[in-house]
């Protein structure tokens, strides 16, 4: 007879979803910053704005993504019984189908070089004021209810899954971008859990390529 592992959520199981929303945050700030400055019309500091502005979205999009295919229909299953519970995760998903559209206008803005200039800082600080309500909503109320609902096992299968699910270009472009400015501790332990291959290649040369590359200014 074998039995299978069941170990209660913990602190440093969720710290990848803080380090995902801090880097959020981190580029809110920037995209505050343009939207009180404007997109600057020196063509490389032009481009150094998209530049950040589509890691950004890319990887919001990503990230919404994952959590609508993997955490939330999990969710559903473990808290059908719970009508309070169940009501979070309508809102978490109701705030996504508000932010993607969001995100598209803002794209929108920035392709449209006639008059995007005239309403990009209003969709601009849309976007900003949306995401930090979610973050804010999603840490405050959905986050407790995945770890009272979720083991530590499969929280970590849904890493893994999410991770098979990424391509090897989307998990080039995602770890520079969450490590980014990040504290050390949290780099360590969230590295830690990444395959040996993608952590050599993360060090060597996909770090180094986001480094030396130039984003928002």
């Amino acid at each position: 007879m074998t039995t299978t592992k069941s170990t209660p959520m913990s602190d440093a199981d969720l710290e990848v979803m803080y380090l995902i929303h801090d880097a959020f945050r981190r580029d809110s700030e920037r995209l505050a910053r343009v939207a009180e400055k404007g997109v600057p019309e020196d063509p490389a500091t032009h481009d150094a704005v998209l530049l950040g502005w589509h890691g950004f979205s890319r990887e919001l999009h990503q990230h919404h993504m994952i959590e609508d295919e993997f955490l939330w229909p999990l969710m559903r299953t473990r808290l059908g019984q719970e009508p309070d519970a169940l009501e979070v995760l309508d809102a978490m998903e109701a705030e996504h189908s508000l932010i993607d559209p969001t995100l598209a206008a803002v794209e929108d803005a920035f392709d449209d070089r006639e008059h995007g200039p005239d309403v990009l800082a209003e969709r601009l600080d849309a976007i900003v004021h949306l995401l930090r309500s979610h973050l804010a909503h999603e840490e405050r109320d959905a986050l407790p209810l995945v770890a009272g609902a979720l083991t530590s096992e499969e929280w970590h299968q849904i890493s893994k899954d999410a991770l098979r699910k990424m391509s090897l270009s989307d998990v080039a472009a995602t770890t520079p971008y969450l490590f980014e400015g990040a504290p050390e501790d949290r780099i360590r332990l969230v590295f830690s859990e990444l395959p040996l291959p993608l952590r050599l290649l993360h060090r060597f040369w996909w770090e180094p390529r986001y480094r030396h590359a130039r984003r928002w200014e």
